[in-house]
């Protein structure tokens, strides 16, 4: 049995625009991610292979939420879609239905997968069509579902929505991409960057000059 030991950075959460991002090292057995050995601040743009700068951090628990939820929700979104497509795709040859189902179900599952490479808005879009395009299926499989082989497609309409239900939960942690305002601040004075004072940007209200009366008088 081939077994392979090691680590590999999972979780990468709070990024900087153009400047960094956090991310967690999990030791792994075949890749499967075990328990958190450090966090790192990875300064973007300088990957190379498995080496990278910046700075160790102490662990994020948020980046190894993210690490663990979105590899095992990811590996259930692959398993219970292919469980799903095959199902379908199978009766797809079996029972009268559009002939639109049948490609239709392999853009779904082209998406869903590019929906778990893909990250950032990009990525959001692509799972956005998964979705609306499994709904779609589920109607043209329901009629079908009518006839012979009633349960076992009521089967792969079942998974399905299981599979699309795990891919909804993997989307979320998108919502822990990006670092907020405090989180910015931090992460650039952990890399001894000079950080901006909080007032440095003026309030939208305080761009606004306060209405003068007397003025507006003038001008009638």
């Amino acid at each position: 049995m081939f077994v392979v030991f090691g680590e590999k950075m999972y979780g990468k959460v709070d990024r900087v625009p153009g400047l960094c991002y956090v991310i967690t090292k999990f030791a792994h057995l075949n890749f499967v991610p075990l328990f958190p050995t450090g966090g790192y601040i990875v300064i973007k743009g300088s990957e190379s292979g498995g080496d990278f700068r910046g700075k160790p951090i102490g662990v994020s628990l948020k980046s190894v939420f993210v690490g663990y939820v979105r590899f095992w929700v990811g590996l259930i979104t692959l398993i219970s879609g292919a469980v799903a497509g095959g199902q379908l795709f199978n009766h797809a040859n079996l029972t009268p239905v559009p002939p639109l189902a049948t490609g239709l179900l392999l853009v779904v599952a082209l998406c869903a997968v590019l929906t778990l490479l893909i990250p950032g808005k990009v990525g959001g879009a692509v799972q956005l069509t998964t979705h609306v395009g499994s709904v779609v299926l589920y109607i043209l499989f329901d009629g079908a579902g009518k006839g012979f082989v009633a349960g076992e497609v009521a089967t792969g309409q079942g998974v399905l929505l299981a599979a699309n239900a795990a891919l909804l939960i993997f989307g979320l942690t998108r919502l822990c991409d990006h670092a907020g305002p405090a989180r910015r601040r931090q992460l650039m004075q952990e890399l001894g960057m000079e950080v901006p004072p909080e007032d440095a940007e003026p309030r939208q209200e305080d761009r606004w000059e306060p209405w003068d009366e007397s003025e507006d008088r003038k001008r009638r």
